[in-house]
């Protein structure tokens, strides 16, 4: 590899995922993509086959195919970086899919230039496999040859700005109820006596007991309150540091919210989880299926039923404009109303309006003739 001497990658430890909006994020990303179908297809055919039921039902026995695809969209989220292994049976048949969660990353290259990787786990644990057995999923694909960018540098700055407004905040709840001044002691004191005033001053007055927020004196002392106003960032500038995780992730505010409109549900699948798709339907094919099976139109594919997030008028109007054409049948009709299918799910109906374009010419010619026959009578 050209840039081979950066063959190892470190994970992030979770450090970003601690920032509630960074987590808000990923979730929002994480919770639609996982609600994708994982399909194995022949010729655009689903099949029924045992790789089908693994990828749509369990991949591993620890997973539903939802937090399988949660985990893994997560982790790449974060770590911009992820793994998933393949376990094949002695027959070579798939019988689990597991995500890779690791501390330390290391491609290998042996003599012969096959590849591995080889992953360090906490506890001291280390598995090398085959980079065959391996589905290799990268974001922010850049720099290095194999691994996708850190999130440290680009992240860390506003994180920290989004960590720092919060404490502010939490300074503010907690100072706006204390009590600040100078007492001031009258006559010549003692180091240590003023030392036992102001400490009996804090115990009877600054305490959490002192809930009513009133000091009171006598002619020995006398208390002169400071104001404190603490300084917190507006809401403007709050929303503009959170903007920036929503636009580095893709997101929007609606989006993580989940108030967002058909538009903006629209947007957020083209832009981030139909990319997704993509990539993973492509490198699950790749590393699932030897080359003559790929050949022969072996994929895996990943379905999203965008029509779900459609109001009601919009799925309306849409069955009108294809109803009649016969491309969907009255179970998919039902469903797209969130209605039970009826008993003929199965049957089509179609506009005796419409006739197939390649044999519209032959229709029209047969009329004509018929309709010279007739006038011949």
């Amino acid at each position: 590899m050209l840039n081979g001497y950066n063959n190892r990658i470190t994970s992030f430890n979770g450090g970003i995922y601690d920032d509630d909006t960074v987590r808000a994020c990923v979730d929002a990303i994480a919770r639609h993509f996982a609600k994708m179908k994982p399909t194995h297809k022949l010729k655009n055919v689903e099949q029924s086959s045992n790789l089908n039921k693994l990828l749509s039902l369990r991949p591993n026995t620890e997973m539903s195919s939802y937090d399988f695809l949660y985990k893994i969209c997560t982790n790449l989220y974060i770590e911009n970086n992820a793994y998933i292994y393949i376990r094949r049976d002695s027959f070579g048949n798939i019988i689990g899919l597991y995500p890779v969660l690791y501390n330390q990353a290391e491609l290998i290259e042996d003599r012969l230039g096959n590849f591995y990787l080889r992953f360090n786990f906490s506890g001291s644990q280390t598995i090398t496999e085959s980079i065959e057995n391996i589905i290799v999923l990268r974001k922010h694909f850049y720099k290095n040859d194999f691994y996708g960018e850190s999130n440290h540098q680009t992240l860390n700055p506003v994180i920290n700005l989004l960590y720092t407004i919060n404490q502010g905040i939490i300074q503010a709840v907690k100072t706006s109820g204390l009590i600040r001044g100078i007492l001031k002691l009258v006559g010549m004191l003692q180091g240590d006596d003023k030392t036992e005033l102001k400490k009996q001053f804090e115990e009877d007055y600054l305490s959490a007991q002192n809930s009513g927020g009133i000091a009171v004196t006598d002619d020995r002392s006398t208390y002169i309150p400071i104001e404190s106003k603490p300084i917190l960032v507006d809401d403007k500038n709050t929303a503009l540091a959170k903007d920036k995780v929503y636009t580095y992730f893709g997101v929007s505010e609606g989006i993580v919210k989940g108030k967002y409109t058909e538009d903006e549900w629209q947007s957020f699948y083209e832009s981030v989880l139909e990319p997704l798709a993509i990539s993973f339907s492509q490198e699950f094919t790749a590393k699932i299926f030897t080359q003559r099976e790929i050949d022969f139109g072996n994929t895996v594919v990943f379905i999203a039923d965008r029509l779900s997030y459609m109001n009601t008028k919009s799925k309306i109007d849409m069955i009108v404009a294809v109803k009649e054409l016969g491309v969907l049948n009255k179970g998919q009709l039902a469903e797209i109303l969130n209605l039970s299918p009826p008993p003929d799910a199965e049957e089509y109906l179609q506009s005796l309006n419409y006739i197939n374009s390649k044999i519209a010419n032959q229709y029209q010619l047969n009329n004509g003739k018929e309709g010279e026959k007739v006038d011949g009578e």
